[in-house]
């Protein structure tokens, strides 16, 4: 069996059936102490992250894990469930543990998706090796990694697949509405203590992070539903290695592409799913594939609004006829239509055109309205974790914009 098809084959490892699919969450968050200073990754003196993230695991039980982001941002990975009433019981009961040691350690929860006042040289990166190996990296193949490690926040979703007609299919849909998740979850009102105005910040920083391994599936040739999984291996195992795992499972560095690092250990007799599933999270678009779809385009939403993300791709995606609605659209939209979308994107202005000449915000209004009506044919009452966000974003812009308004209304 050829590379290709040993990644293929673990990308396609855990087909379900329709009823037994799973969705689950990885919520992440930024926190500062209440002197308005991030809180230390790295144990020392004071209280750290890494502190932190000892508590929450020592308290957790099966509700998830719970993991460090490069600069101290606490992330929590959900169990996988079968519903999002489910989901958002977890993710309560998460919040209520987190908000309990967040008092008392006297921390606050940042919920942006941009640290809203800090400079990354400020903030010290985590004592692990693979993100000091990713750091260098990142500091040669673009100009905002330092941002993106130390200074983001998002929730991305994981969802289970039938086959891997419906992988595709689910990974171009979600590629091709990427600017609408962008700008419909944009959180990010602040950089270095300044107003961000319609800058999209996070959307930025990754737009300008890493351009072999971030973007969108369309900037590495992937534009097509037909043959989708076999293009993302192809250019996966073309991308350059950030790290690979010795026989003891230890993370050393690596000077060859992925595929050629693949390629040594099947010629040796020695590779295994983990260095497979290991050179899959060297990808970071903002579509990944591993043993199911991941959905990594949103910022942190705000305080109450965690699942509001899930919601909107969870109505997209897991109903065939909204999802077929949806490929009948996007299969019509040029390389240059989906190019200038994504461009869009990177501006909190929905005046501007979008594909076939129809404005950015009726592609949100069209799309936001099919994942309502999504959740709705669901039957299982999960569009009350969309609607209510949807609606106050499209009456009065995302939240980045709200809040740099409320904040002007505040200060007059």
């Amino acid at each position: 069996m050829s590379i290709h098809d040993k990644v293929r084959s673990v990308i396609l490892s855990n087909c379900v059936k329709p009823e037994n699919r799973t969705i689950g969450m990885e919520e992440e968050c930024i926190l500062y102490t209440h002197e308005n200073k991030r809180l230390p990754v790295n144990p020392g003196a004071e209280f750290s992250a890494t502190d932190l993230v000892s508590i929450m695991n020592s308290n957790r039980g099966p509700n998830g894990v719970y993991t460090l982001e490069p600069g101290g941002q606490l992330e929590w990975s959900s169990p996988p469930f079968p519903d999002l009433n489910s989901l958002n019981a977890a993710l309560d009961i998460h919040k209520q543990s987190l908000k309990k040691v967040v008092s008392d350690h006297n921390l606050d929860i940042i919920s942006f998706g941009v640290e809203p006042n800090y400079n990354p040289d400020n903030i010290d990166l985590i004592n692990q090796f693979k993100y000091q190996l990713m750091d260098l990296n990142m500091e040669k193949s673009g100009t905002m990694g330092k941002w993106m490690m130390r200074n983001t926040a998002s929730v991305q979703i994981n969802f289970d697949v039938t086959g891997s007609k419906e992988m595709e299919e689910m990974a171009l849909v979600a590629d091709c509405l990427q600017p609408v998740s962008a700008y419909l979850f944009a959180n990010s009102p602040y950089k270095k203590g300044l107003p961000a105005g319609e800058n999209n910040l996070r959307n930025i920083i990754w737009e300008n992070t890493d351009n072999a391994r971030c973007r969108n599936l369309i900037d590495h040739g992937i534009s097509s539903p037909k043959g989708l999984i076999d293009r993302y291996i192809d250019y996966v195992i073309s991308v350059p290695g950030m790290f690979q795992l010795d026989r003891s499972g230890a993370v050393t560095s690596t000077r060859t592409s992925i595929g050629d690092r693949l390629q040594e250990l099947d010629d040796s007799g020695t590779i295994r799913d983990e260095d497979i599933q290991a050179a899959l999270h060297q990808i970071f678009t903002n579509v990944r594939l591993k043993h199911l779809v991941e959905v990594r385009g949103a910022d942190r939403p705000p305080l109450g609004y965690e699942m509001a993300p899930v919601a909107f791709w969870t109505g997209i995606l897991t109903v065939q006829s909204v999802r077929d609605e949806i490929l009948h659209i996007v299969k019509k939209w040029s390389l240059n239509d989906r190019y200038m979308f994504n461009k869009a994107a990177l501006a909190l202005d929905d005046s501007q055109a979008g594909p076939e000449g129809t404005l950015y915000g009726e592609w949100n209004q069209w799309a936001g309205d099919l994942a309502l009506r999504g959740l709705q044919q669901r039957g299982l009452g999960e569009e009350k974790f969309f609607e209510g966000f949807y609606n106050a974003v499209m009456s009065k812009g995302p939240f980045s914009i709200q809040t740099q308004e409320n904040a002007k209304t505040d200060n007059s």
